[in-house]
């Protein structure tokens, strides 16, 4: 494979929320910045390779989510495609927005990350769905209270790619000393399921644990990390396009034979 046949994809790096809807909300930008996967821009984005980031912060419209993804009640407020509270359990606006204003968000913002993405697929042999997490599973989310891993790998319970493939960014990871885990508990949303197939592009999601990388407390990054994790992904990729023809070149012998 070659290197122009990847798409990283950075749904959730984005931390801009245009002022008429950050007045909405009745909380410190510190607050709002715990949801937003900062700095993996700064991780994922690599020369040569392209890449789709979101501007916009996740909370107005999470381009991870389905765009009528929309709930209102209990734990699942957290999780919608607007964020109606955050994943620790505080409601995000003063006033939950109207379905009418949630439904101009999602077309505002929400289909102007996937036209992207949908352009920049159309050539594409495989999808990197970039992403970062909570070292805890905060309250609004399954297994509340457990540490999770370094890094989660998300296959959407491998129909996204084969277990082959997954074997391989697993190794990868752990070769680095990382603890992995695969689908749990992430296993891909909306963006690997919806743009990848093991049968057509395949793709998987990676969720990498941000105590890695920044002082959750503060949110400050810590520099020297974000730059050596950006390097283990610019080698994976590499790694990755040279593991892809290799294997392609073994099934062809097999087909052949």
């Amino acid at each position: 494979m070659k290197h122009e046949e990847l798409v990283v994809s950075i749904p959730h790096a984005g931390t801009n929320i245009p002022t008429d809807i950050r007045a909405l909300m009745p909380h410190a930008d510190e607050t709002l910045l715990q949801e937003p996967d900062l700095y993996t821009d700064r991780i994922y984005a690599v020369p040569g390779i392209r890449t789709v980031t979101a501007a916009y912060s996740r909370i107005i419209s999470d381009p991870n989510r389905a765009p009528d993804e929309i709930y209102t009640e209990g734990r699942d407020r957290a999780l919608g495609v607007v964020m109606l509270s955050q994943a620790h359990g505080m409601d995000v606006f003063a006033q939950d927005p109207s379905l009418a204003t949630m439904q101009s968000w999602i077309q505002r913002f929400h289909e102007t990350y996937h036209a992207d993405l949908r352009s920049a697929m159309q050539t594409a042999s495989f999808l990197i769905d970039g992403h970062s997490m909570w070292s805890v599973n905060p309250p609004a989310h399954p297994y509340a209270g457990e540490p999770r891993p370094d890094i989660v790998l998300g296959n959407c319970h491998y129909c996204s790619c084969t277990a082959e493939t997954t074997k391989f960014f697993l190794e990868y990871f752990e070769s680095l000393g990382y603890s992995v885990a695969v689908n749990t508990p992430f296993p891909g949303r909306y963006i690997v399921g919806s743009y990848c197939s093991r049968h057509r592009t395949p793709g998987i999601q990676i969720e990498i644990n941000r105590a890695l990388y920044l002082d959750e407390d503060t949110l400050e990054p810590r520099d020297d990390a974000i730059a050596k994790l950006h390097e283990q992904f610019t080698n994976l990729l590499d790694a990755f396009c040279t593991w892809d023809d290799q294997h392609a070149a073994k099934r062809m012998t097999d087909m052949s034979a």
